[in-house]
Formats: structure tokens, C-alpha cells, sequence
């Protein structure tokens, strides 16, 4: 469902019913996704696009215009109460830029950072980095720290559901590596940063691996913190594109780990047997233990 889409049907109360419909059936299938992910014991990136059309600034309706608005949260109500072990994080799109200087953009990054604030309450989300809300600093206009405390004084005027959430990724190219975002977003003001494999490789600093994740562990608090792990496309003149499949696992190290490799659950699967089997490896009382029941 597009603005052009939501017009062509006449912006009126057809149109309304049709989104209210597709916004239902959003919310019932990232129930599923959730109980998907609880069996299989994983996290989940809750879509940025569980509704759309309702933070376009044109749009004249309010959430609670909805002709579902009821059922939709009943939706999340379900998904509250059956407290899941599922983790869930969000990750907005590249447009939301809070260094901005740009009045028109900096307002819809606000409006935006809110609606997912508000959408992870729905959910029932903790307002703290065990549910975060993940963005890039996707600006470098200025100097290092007149950037960060730009950022930093747009995101004290959000609410404490974003203030809570809020943490930056090291980019895969440009000045925002790893050992600035902790420099001038953790030292300076408190803000945690979310280590993104890929992209260290990529646009790396000082730190090796293993110091990039302690670096940025650290400003995660008592938190377990949340970190990215990708493969570059193998045989692509592109470093930066995602692989498909994995032939490699996330480091050992003590964090949770949101996989963006390009095959979903198939990835994921994969990943799991090539840790698997070096646990085996590595431990022969594990593969003496596998061999007797297997």
C-alpha cells in the first residue's frame, strides 16, 4: 500500500478500510513471526513497515480512525501476554537522520523514531536496549562532535520510549567507524553503539574484531548487547553487498546477533550447523556423546 495507491483509491473511507485490512493482517502475521522465532529460539527485527501510510505528513486519518483498530489491538495484546523469549529490536530506515540540519527532514525523523517507539510498546517491548531501536548517524555535515551533539540535543527532545531505545551502527563507509561512534556518541553523551560486522570490515578503525565488540559491548551497560553479523557477497567487485548464505558464524563472543544475510531462515539454519559442528570439533566429548545417539 503506497501514498499512490492509498489516492488512487480515493483517500476517503474505501480507501481507509483497505489499509485498516492490510495494517490487521500485518500485525497478525508478525505474531506469527514471533511464535516462529520462540520455537526455534531466535530475535526478531519487527518490520519498520508494520503500517503503512500513517506517518505520511498528508495522510488525514488517525490510528484510531481504523475500522480494526479494535482487533488490531487485540493483536497486540495477544502478543503481550504471551511474553515470548523472543528479543526484538527495530531498525529504521536510512532517511531518519537526527544530525540533520535540515528542519523539513529532521521533523519526519522525529515522527518516525516516535512511531516505532510507540509500535514497540505495542508489543509489550522493555524501554531499554534490550529492545532497541537501531539507527545510523547517516550524517557528516560538521565536525565529529558538532555532529554527535547535534544528534545528541535532537534526541533529548524525544520521548523517554525512543531516549530508552535509541542506538547508533558503525557504517560501512564514511567517518562513522566503530572507534568515533564510541569516542564521541558513548564517551560524550551516553549513547550505545551496535557493532556491525560487515561493516567493520569495511570501514574499520583501530580496533581489530574482537576490540570492536568489547568497545562496543561496554556501552551497552548491564544489557547483552544486540550486534549485526553479515558476509560480503563472495565474487562481487562490491565488498559492502550482503551474501546470500553464510561460510562462516558470528564470532564466540557474549552478545545476541541479528543476521542479515540475504537467505532469511535458510542463512540462519546454515549458521547453526557450522557452529554446531565446531563445538563437536572442538570438544571430543561432545562428538563421543553425538556418535552414541546419533
Amino acid at each position: 500500500m503506497t501514498w499512490k495507491r492509498f489516492n488512487d483509491l480515493g483517500a476517503g473511507e474505501l480507501a481507509l478500510k483497505e489499509l485498516s485490512a492490510r495494517w490487521l493482517n500485518n500485525v497478525k502475521v508478525t505474531h506469527r513471526i514471533i511464535q516462529h522465532c520462540a520455537k526455534n529460539g531466535w530475535n526478531y527485527r519487527v518490520s519498520s513497515s508494520l503500517f503503512p501510510i500513517l506517518t505520511h505528513p498528508e495522510f488525514p486519518y488517525k490510528f484510531h480512525d481504523a475500522p480494526d483498530f479494535e482487533a488490531i489491538l487485540d493483536e497486540f495484546r495477544a502478543i503481550q501476554n504471551a511474553r515470548y523469549p523472543v528479543r526484538l529490536s527495530t531498525h529504521p530506515d536510512q532517511f531518519n537522520v537526527l544530525a540533520s540540519r535540515n528542519e523539513s527532514s529532521l521533523s519526519k525523523t522525529k515522527n518516525e523514531l516516535e512511531h516505532h517507539a510507540w509500535m514497540m510498546d505495542l508489543l509489550g517491548c522493555e524501554r531499554s536496549y534490550q529492545n532497541p531501536i537501531n539507527i545510523h548517524v547517516n550524517c557528516s555535515d560538521g565536525e565529529p562532535w558538532e555532529i554527535a551533539d547535534r544528534f545528541a540535543a535532537n534526541l533529548a527532545t524525544l520521548s523517554p520510549g525512543v531516549r530508552s531505545r535509541l542506538v547508533v551502527e558503525n557504517e560501512d563507509r564514511g567517518i562513522w567507524n566503530v572507534e568515533r561512534l564510541v569516542k564521541y556518541f558513548y564517551e560524550r553523551h551516553g549513547i550505545g553503539v551496535t557493532l556491525d560486522t560487515l561493516h567493520h570490515t569495511t570501514n574499520g578503525s583501530q580496533f581489530g574484531e574482537y576490540q570492536a565488540m568489547q568497545e562496543c559491548a561496554k556501552t551497552w551497560g548491564h544489557i547483552r548487547p544486540l550486534f549485526h553479523y553479515c558476509e560480503a557477497m563472495p565474487d562481487q567487485p562490491n565488498p559492502r553487498k550482503h551474501a546470500d548464505m553464510p561460510t562462516d558464524c558470528p564470532p564466540d563472543f557474549p552478545a545476541d546477533w541479528e543476521i542479515e544475510l540475504k537467505n532469511k531462515c535458510f542463512a540462519i539454519r546454515r549458521l547453526e550447523e557450522i557452529h554446531n559442528s565446531r563445538l563437536l570439533k572442538d570438544c571430543p566429548s561432545l562428538v563421543e556423546v553425538a556418535d552414541k545417539t546419533s
